[in-house]
């Protein structure tokens, strides 16, 4: 144990340095594939074994560093949703997170009108870094499920856990707000209750009211923020700037609710855009058509990007994925269909699917995948009979005679 008297004999400020470093959630956040994390703080903790002097010293640091927060609600499947499309990793669930006293709020979400039976109760601890995603999960099943919020209830809580019973409870003002904003997205709920001790402070009530009386944003808007930011990301590729490109198209994508997180896509808020449009430029348009060509354009342009990067594995897997939803949808059977059976007559955005078959078939033709490189290619000629570039690919992958 010779570290502990060179560590103890650092000046303080150069410890809690150390400590920062060791102990804040970013040095115990594990990155996975498809944008999600977990924490293991396991490591990091055996700070708090070494000595009483240490143990105290990172105690502090470690509880100015990390705020969690208690997730409570009757039902089972909400923790598998909150993880899984929410991407918020979760610290703790059931038993553990039901005797943890160190969280700084309790979320208490119910429906008044529907009996819950005592020791059905779900819980789970989240950091409060992640508040932001678990109320953006909640914000997109409210606009796929708009007859939900209606009926819950929800109890905000604030806790020192902290102060001994004897002391006034406190809580900073920037950390009430860190913690009750991110709810300002939530809306249309049956009620909100804030309370806790410390007792939340009214400025900060009125805000978190405010924000969620904000009307929503209707499809209209979203479906021109959408193109406006693609069209963005269209100028950025001219320029070949692939990485700005990229992430504008992410932006739009967001713009109307599809959620790209690695190869992962949630579409969310479908029955938001089902409706008849009746905002300019889109009056009298179905909400979802606009929004399925504008995914459409969006899937092409992509493809176009990872092509220009001969990033081919990409393009594949971002043409393929809208390509097989289509040929599932229609019931194509790729052995045995011709082109002109797998065409889509009258699709909403034909143009911009050819342009999906075509640079999938490109990229699958430089991956040695000349078979289905032909079977893609035979298929954008379908959708783009005229364009010249799409016949002299398929018949460079043509099959030769002699």
């Amino acid at each position: 144990m010779n570290e502990i008297p060179i560590l103890l004999s650092l000046p303080a400020e150069i410890r809690e340095y150390i400590y920062k470093l060791i102990l804040h959630p970013d040095a115990n956040r594990q990155h996975h594939d498809d944008d999600y994390t977990s924490y293991d703080y396991k490591p990091a903790l055996v700070l708090f074994r070494i000595n009483k002097q240490i143990y105290l010293e990172s105690r502090k640091i470690f509880r100015s560093l990390n705020t969690f927060v208690r997730i409570e609600t009757p039902w089972p499947e909400a923790r598998l949703h909150v993880a899984h499309e929410g991407h918020v990793p979760l610290l703790s669930a059931g038993p553990k997170a039901a005797k943890y006293a160190g969280h700084s709020m309790v979320v208490r979400i119910d429906a008044p009108e529907v009996p819950v039976e005592i020791g059905d109760e779900q819980m789970f601890l989240i950091l409060m870094e992640d508040l932001d995603k678990f109320c953006k999960m909640w914000y997109y099943s409210n606009l796929s499920h708009p007859g939900l919020n209606p009926q819950l209830r929800l109890t905000l809580i604030l806790r020192d856990p902290f102060t001994p019973e004897y002391e006034e409870k406190r809580m900073l003002k920037g950390l009430q707000r860190k913690l009750l904003l991110p709810f300002g997205m939530v809306r249309d709920l049956k009620s909100v209750i804030l309370m806790g001790d410390p007792k939340p402070l009214p400025s900060i009530e009125s805000e978190l009211r405010e924000q969620q009386a904000q009307p929503q944003e209707s499809p209209e808007h979203c479906l021109s923020e959408a193109v406006r930011l693609k069209q963005l990301g269209n100028e950025e590729l001219k320029k070949g700037n692939y990485t700005e490109t990229l992430r504008l198209y992410s932006a739009a994508w967001l713009a109307i609710h599809v959620v790209i997180a690695g190869h992962k896509r949630h579409i969310h808020a479908d029955r938001f855009f089902s409706r008849e449009l009746r905002e300019s430029p889109y009056a009298g348009k179905n909400g979802q058509t606009e929004r399925l060509i504008l995914r459409v354009q969006l899937v092409a342009n992509t493809c176009q990007v990872y092509l220009k990067q001969q990033n081919y594995e990409e393009c594949v897997f971002w043409g393929s994925r809208t390509i097989n939803m289509l040929r599932e949808a229609m019931g194509v059977n790729v052995q045995q269909a011709t082109p002109e059976e797998e065409y889509v007559q009258e699709f909403p955005a034909a143009d911009s699917l050819g342009k999906i078959y075509y640079r999938t078939g490109i990229a699958m033709r430089e991956l040695d995948g000349k078979t289905e490189a032909r079977r893609l290619l035979r298929v954008a000629v379908q959708y783009l009979p005229n364009d010249r570039p799409v016949h002299e690919a398929l018949s460079s992958v043509s099959l030769r005679l002699g």
